[in-house]
Order: structure tokens, then sequence, then C-alpha cells
């Protein structure tokens, strides 16, 4: 009978070390899962399925609430595999309170020297998210981005949906 009191014991005190080991894993793991509370604006749109025109550009409008941070904005991309290009290059315009107007161009490297791409997916859809504008001081107030895709191509074909990100960075000091 001692024996079998032992066993126990033995078992709940392996059990007990167990938790304390997989609980902190278990917290970490959750928090990790969450959304972000530094994403403040974050939309897909969908492009025309016959193919995205360089003349039909795609915006996004979001509000900054908080001058204290700068804020970096990504680009999301869903392109098919019968993509022809290893990359795509985008014009964007970015408009704000008090006259605000950017305008630049940027390239998202879809697929590495021997063709592999390097976005993440499932089946034939694939998945990119680059940042193209860092560290941004942005002023309080509504701003619209548009993007542009800027290829040879008028009709740029298998691209499926573009994305924004807003994400508040680091303290302004």
């Amino acid at each position: 009978m001692e024996s079998k009191r032992r066993l126990v014991k033995i078992n709940t005190s392996m059990l007990n070390q167990t938790y304390r080991f997989l609980l902190p894993i278990l917290i970490f793991g959750l928090s990790a899962c969450r959304p972000s509370e530094n994403i403040i604006y974050e939309e897909f749109v969908d492009v025309n399925q016959s193919g995205w025109n360089w003349e039909a550009g795609k915006s996004f409008t979001f509000e900054i609430t908080d001058e204290t941070h700068y804020y970096n904005l990504l680009s999301g991309l869903r392109i098919t595999s019968a993509y022809a290009y290893s990359n795509i290059w985008m014009l964007y315009t970015l408009k704000g309170p008090e006259g605000y107007f950017r305008k630049d161009q940027f390239q998202l490297v879809l697929s590495d020297n021997i063709g592999r791409w390097k976005g993440k997916g499932v089946s034939n859809l694939i998945s990119y998210q680059e940042p193209f504008l860092m560290q941004m001081p942005l002023k309080k107030g509504k701003y619209t981005l548009t993007i542009f895709q800027n290829m040879r191509d008028e009709n740029l074909k298998s691209v499926n949906n573009l994305g924004l990100q807003v994400v508040r960075g680091q303290l302004i000091l």
C-alpha cells in the first residue's frame, strides 16, 4: 500500500513540474497568436480577374490619431503560381492632411534566382507582405494610399489581391 502512495506522489510531482514548464510556453504561444496591438489598419482588396490594369489603382484610406510614433506601411500581395515574372514594380501616392503628398515606386521580389517563390502559400495562391515605407512620422488625420502596378503589361495577369497594413512603430524621441 505504501509503494502505491509513493508512486502517486511521484506522479503528482512530475505533473506539477510539467505544468510549470509548459504554462509559460502556452501563455507565450497564445499571446503571439493574437493580433498585434500596433496594427492600426489592415485591408486586402480584390484585383480584376481579367488582369490588373496599370490605370486601375487600388486605394486604401486610414486614419492616424497618434503623432508620437513612427509608422510602417507594408504592402500585401497575393498571386497565383501562373504569375509570369519574378518581381512586381508598383507606384504609390500617399495623400494626407494639410496637403501632404508623397509619390514613389517600389519593387517586391517574388522569386529567387532559380524561380522558387519566396512567399508563403497553399496550393496555387502565394502571399507576400513587405514593408515599403518605414519609420514615417505622420500627422493626425486621414490618409489615402493608392497603389498602381508599374510593369510592362498593361493588364497584369495572375494577381488576386493587394493589401495594406499600417503598423505603429517606435516612439518619436
